[in-house]
């Protein structure tokens, strides 16, 4: 999202002399790049949302799945599933990097910048939006980034792997966090999962450090994006042989009739290694799928050729994710019923694809005539405490000479 998951804007130093509150944000250069990437990821995460915001008819037990459903829903769970989440955090950490550098270039002080951006963020928008949906992504974001807000001075000093090593760290503690902490509920997955998530927004901190991620280079030749795409297919390999491994080296339990062996709270008996490790293999098949698919992205749209046009044109959709985001909860629960028909999975597909070709066409005819998208208007407003201009000045026509 441009605020929401991070922002593709790089904005120019402020002016030698101008105070820092006068008038609006400097005009931003962006890239492209994040902005694809940034839609894509969104547009994986509403395709995981559909058939949760409101159950499906085949996983209300009302009817029974058929084959081309359960084929499209094999693949685009294969496809997405924790990985565009993953990369929707890693975006979220290169916007973090871009918003604090340009606060910081127009005089602000990026860090009470950071505060309010990510306050209102989860009080305005995420708890709301929690409250009609379980799987809400904004206010754990917003948690983790006010976690993260303090730490920012030093992922930006020194050399460019600290975010790596940042992370890494944060990967190993998230399994005695999630398995260990005696929390429990559907709130606590709010804190315990942030351990996790600050190590994906690190990861993002890493990318934006890097100098390919500069509009004057964005041309130069760079190894970066292919090695991204294995090291992202790596991880996803060694997370899938460490998830094999849990299975192997902890089995289920299962009594005498041959029924999995249940606790206390319903669920099957597993040893507590096991759930640690499927933790981690989560995290590294979520990290390399975030790598390979942005690496794939990025690769494409350094080549200029038909592909990277063609995914040029999502740029517009991903600088609006955040209208993208909620108001894809809203349609859904819409097209359900106040009373939660159900209807079924191939035909919730079906509407979350009409719903972004409308919103591609949308986001198109709005960037061509405003700045933001709608609620990141609002959003930005509220982060620096004034009003923004919304609609974009038109183009001076170009004298003819004679």
């Amino acid at each position: 999202m441009t605020e929401t998951v991070g922002t593709g804007e790089v904005r120019p130093p402020a002016e030698a002399g101008r105070p820092a509150a006068e008038g609006p944000p400097a005009a931003p250069r962006r890239v492209e790049f994040l902005d694809v990437a940034r839609a894509l990821a969104m547009i994986g995460v509403v395709l995981m949302n559909v058939t949760v915001v409101v159950f499906s008819a085949e996983r209300a037990g009302e009817r029974a799945p058929d084959t081309v459903a359960s084929a499209v829903d094999t693949a685009l769970t294969l496809l997405m599933s924790g990985k565009a989440r993953s990369m929707l955090m890693v975006l979220l950490g290169v916007g973090a990097v871009l918003a604090w550098k340009a606060a910081d270039g127009r005089g602000e002080r990026p860090f009470a910048l950071m505060l309010r951006r990510y306050v209102s963020l989860g009080l305005l928008f995420g708890l709301p939006h929690l409250l009609v949906f379980s799987g809400d992504i904004l206010t754990h974001y917003s948690v983790t980034a006010l976690v993260l807000a303090p730490l920012m001075p030093v992922l930006l000093a020194g050399g460019r792997s600290r975010p790596l090593v940042a992370a890494a760290v944060a990967f190993a503690v998230a399994p005695f966090v999630e398995n260990l902490v005696p929390l429990s509920g559907e709130w606590a997955l709010l804190l315990l999962l942030v351990p996790q998530t600050l190590g994906f927004f690190c990861v993002g901190i890493w990318l934006a450090r890097r100098p390919e991620l500069d509009p004057e280079r964005s041309g130069e030749p760079s190894r970066l994006p292919a090695a991204m795409v294995w090291t992202g297919l790596a991880g996803q390999v060694l997370g899938m042989a460490l998830m094999f491994g849990s299975d192997l080296l902890f089995p289920m339990e299962f009594g005498a009739d041959g029924v999995p062996v249940l606790g206390p709270d319903g669920m099957p008996l597993v040893h507590p290694a096991s759930h640690m490790f499927t933790s981690a293999a989560g995290t590294l098949m979520g990290l390399g799928g975030a790598l390979f698919y942005l690496g794939l992205v990025w690769w494409l749209m350094r080549r200029r050729r038909g592909t990277a046009r063609a995914l040029g044109a999502l740029a517009p959709l991903g600088r609006m994710t955040l209208t993208v985001y909620l108001g894809s909860t809203a349609v859904f629960l819409l097209a359900m019923g106040p009373w939660e028909t159900q209807i079924p999975m191939l035909a919730q597909y079906v509407l979350a694809a009409g719903y972004f070709a409308a919103m591609l066409v949308f986001a198109r005819l709005w960037s061509a005539r405003f700045r933001y998208g709608p609620l990141e208007w609002v959003w930005r407003m509220i982060t620096h405490l004034r009003v923004l201009p919304l609609r974009r000045r038109p183009r001076p026509r170009p004298v003819q000479a004679g």
